[in-house]
């Protein structure tokens, strides 16, 4: 998700200093500071010393306008093993809760069942919302449960 990130970004920069090369050049400098962490104590010594740090508020200005970053230190040189993290893993994944949706007053229709996350399994509607015989068949072809609750 990091590089997603990292090349959106390098993809935005190119843009604006093609479009508007006024902007690019005053351009602040981004400093960017190596963090080694390998365990969950690492993890918690960073928190604290980002806490600490950020009292003055120019570590969070600077944070909120892209002019720190933080990056992993340690990775691995291309054709090398990465170093390895002993982080704390969680015995099982945490429950997620199935989305579900809610609509207090209305029309209903196919298109809002449609527009619906993947994995709804309950629609919550208010006692005055109506729905339309397509968004019922959309409800029943998706497998989604209907409520009626008092608004």
């Amino acid at each position: 998700m990091s590089d997603l990130r990292q090349a959106i970004r390098e993809i935005l920069a190119e843009e604006i200093a093609r479009l508007r090369p006024e902007l690019t050049a005053a351009a602040p400098q981004v400093t960017e500071e190596a963090i080694t962490i390998r365990s969950s104590a690492d993890l918690n010594d960073f928190a604290l010393r980002l806490l600490d740090r950020a009292q003055d508020g120019r570590l969070i200005a600077d944070l909120a306008a892209g002019r720190h970053r933080f990056a992993l230190a340690g990775t691995a040189a291309p054709g090398q093993a990465a170093p390895p993290v002993h982080a704390h893993q969680p015995a099982a994944p945490a429950p997620t809760a199935a989305p579900q949706a809610e609509f207090l007053r209305g029309m209903v229709s196919e298109r809002d069942i449609a527009g619906l996350a993947d994995g709804t399994r309950v629609v919550r509607v208010g006692k005055s919302v109506r729905l339309t015989p397509l968004a019922r068949d959309e409800l029943a072809r998706r497998g989604i449960q209907l409520e009626r609750v008092s608004t």
